[in-house]
């Protein structure tokens, strides 16, 4: 039941993702993935507070919520041209938000998961829509095939964990931290990670002609980094709520606890593909 309850949910979410990207690709409208990725980044920070909480860490929540859109939209106008300042400010103001505050733990304390919590969220997220608007000169829908292509990677990697490491799954990874994850499930990650990647590369002319002519040896490399920086994502997050004492971050998907929950490994991977694609091979 809560692996039927698991996949629809699972599938629901996947539709919506789909939809926008597929609405914002047909239709040139590239600023819709900021609504994606607002409708993501708000409920994560909103845990984020709230774990922190538990943690006898306090941060003022809607100083620190109203950062998130601010942060988010900065990089879509003006081509994100003065996204950077914008970081700035809200690094700045977090820092002096509690600069006064008594005792100076505290306050220290407080200042630093504000600042983190913003690079964490909002930056790292930043690089969806760098990943989704793709280069100057390509087809509109590559843009969006890109997006597929590292969600259908990060996806792969959740689902191949998930269902090679509680069928077949004997060694335990990080007992630690996440009792559950075992190596074989990691392995299955690698694989699933890889096949969702070839999944998403068949979904594009350009891609089929980098993936099937010559390329598919950065595919398997990029699939294994990505599967990396998401196996990394989710240990942090279980790290952050094994201290605060929960085992999920929230509700916000039945069967797949919250936003965080949902997008721990994302987070990590984006910076990761972003980087292999964009500086290393120069694809977009």
């Amino acid at each position: 039941m809560k692996f039927l309850k698991r996949l629809a949910s699972g599938l629901v979410g996947g539709l919506i993702v789909f939809a926008v990207l597929y609405l914002g690709a047909r239709y040139e409208i590239k600023w819709i993935a900021g609504f994606l990725i607002l409708a993501v980044a708000y409920p994560t920070a909103v845990e984020y507070i709230q774990l922190l909480r538990r943690l006898d860490i306090e941060l003022a929540a809607p100083e620190f919520l109203i950062w998130i859109p601010v942060l988010v939209f900065s990089y879509l106008v003006f081509n994100g041209r003065y996204a950077d300042v914008v970081l700035l400010f809200a690094i700045a103001y977090q820092v002096l938000r509690y600069l006064r505050a008594l005792p100076h733990r505290d306050g220290l304390f407080s200042a630093i998961a504000g600042v983190f919590g913003l690079l964490y969220i909002p930056w790292l997220l930043h690089y969806f829509y760098l990943i989704y608007i793709g280069a100057a000169g390509q087809p509109p829908h590559v843009g969006g095939v890109n997006a597929l292509v590292v969600l259908l990677m990060v996806w792969g990697y959740d689902t191949g964990a998930y269902l090679i490491g509680s069928t077949i799954g004997r060694h335990k990874a990080f007992p630690n931290i996440s009792p559950n994850k075992t190596w074989e499930g990691v392995g299955g990650g690698f694989l699933f990670a890889f096949a969702g990647a070839i999944l998403g590369a068949s979904l594009s002319p350009v891609w089929r002609e980098f993936a099937f002519h010559g390329g598919v040896h950065h595919l398997i490399l990029s699939s294994f980094f990505v599967g990396l920086a998401v196996q990394l994502g989710d240990v942090f997050a279980s790290k952050l709520k094994r201290a605060a004492g929960v085992k999920d971050s929230g509700t916000f998907l039945p069967g797949h606890g919250g936003a965080l929950d949902r997008i721990d490994g994302l987070l990590f991977a984006l910076p990761v593909f972003y980087f292999y694609y964009h500086y290393v091979l120069g694809f977009f």
